[in-house]
């Protein structure tokens, strides 16, 4: 399993705070009830929710595509290194 980016982690604790809420504020058969009020209301809840899982899955993605920036900017460095300590005359014997 691959370790979390940063992004992940943060929406991972956003995700768990809303989580350790809904634990401590939630009456059992409140979201029954609700949902038989108000449709709209659950509707708009399970688009939020699927908004908020697409999300999730950008931010995972954000991280591996951060996580390959940060490889290639580290191949280039090492690249242009190889520059140190090349002086003319040694340039003039690569040609």
């Amino acid at each position: 399993m691959a370790a979390s980016g940063v992004l992940e982690m943060l929406a991972r604790a956003d995700l768990d705070a809303l989580l350790e809420e809904l634990r401590t504020r939630y009456q059992p058969g409140a979201l029954e009830r609700l949902s038989a009020r108000d449709p709209e209301w659950r509707l708009a809840l399970e688009r939020e929710e699927e908004e908020v899982g697409a999300l999730y899955e950008a931010l995972r993605a954000a991280d591996a595509t951060f996580t390959r920036w940060r490889a290639a900017v580290a191949d280039l460095r090492r690249l242009w290194g190889r520059l140190d300590g090349v002086g003319d005359a040694s340039l003039d014997q690569v040609a």
